[in-house]
C-alpha cells in the first residue's frame, strides 16, 4: 500500500518539476553562466492568463538579441517584464546560451520564484503528511492491522471437551 502511495507522490512531483523547473533552471543558467547582451523589443501589455510562465502581471516582449561582445545574435527571444510602464526600446539582460528562447532582464529575479515553486509545492504536502502521521499520533497508538481469520471450522478447546456430556458408548451387540 505504501509503495503505491510513494509511486503516486513521485509521479506527481516529477510531472510538476517537468512543468515548472525548466524555466527556473534556464534562469539560473542565464544569471550565473549566461551571455550578457540586449534586445530591441516590441512589447504588448500582458495579463495573468497570458503570462506563459509564472502567471503574473507585466509586459510580454519579443525581439532580436545581440550579445555585448557582438559575437552572438539570436533573431527572436521572448522576455517578460514586470512594471506599469512598457520597457524602453532596448532591454538589457542575459540568455542561457546560443539556443535560448528566453531572455532574463537584468534586475528581474523571476527564476527564483520558479525554483522555489518547483521545490516547495511537492515537498510541502509531503512534510505536512509526515507531521500529521508522526506528531499527531493518537495517545494509545495507531490500531494494529487485523489478523487473518483461521481457515476451517472453529476448534474446541480442552475446557469445552471436559464439560461435554458423555454419551454412553454403543456396543456391537444390540441385545446387551
Amino acid at each position: 500500500m505504501s509503495g503505491g502511495l510513494v509511486a503516486c507522490a513521485l509521479a506527481i512531483a516529477l510531472a510538476w518539476w517537468q512543468l515548472v523547473l525548466p524555466g527556473g533552471w534556464d534562469g539560473v543558467r542565464a544569471t550565473v553562466w549566461g551571455v550578457p547582451g540586449s534586445a530591441a523589443v516590441v512589447c504588448e501589455e500582458d495579463t495573468a492568463p497570458r503570462d506563459p510562465r509564472f502567471w503574473t502581471l507585466g509586459w510580454s516582449c519579443t525581439g532580436p538579441f545581440t550579445s555585448n561582445a557582438g559575437d552572438l545574435r539570436i533573431d527572436s527571444v521572448r522576455l517578460f517584464m514586470h512594471g506599469d510602464e512598457p520597457p524602453g526600446p532596448t532591454v538589457a539582460g542575459r540568455i542561457s546560451g546560443p539556443g535560448a528562447t528566453w531572455m532574463w532582464p537584468d534586475g528581474e529575479t523571476e527564476w527564483v520564484f520558479a525554483v522555489a515553486l518547483a521545490v516547495v509545492v511537492p515537498v510541502l504536502p509531503g512534510y505536512l503528511l509526515f507531521v500529521a502521521v508522526t506528531v499527531l499520533e493518537p495517545s494509545n497508538g495507531w490500531p494494529r492491522p487485523r489478523r487473518k481469520p483461521r481457515a476451517g471450522p472453529a476448534q474446541m478447546g480442552n475446557r469445552a471437551r471436559r464439560r461435554r456430556k458423555r454419551r454412553p458408548r454403543r456396543t456391537a451387540d444390540p441385545m446387551a
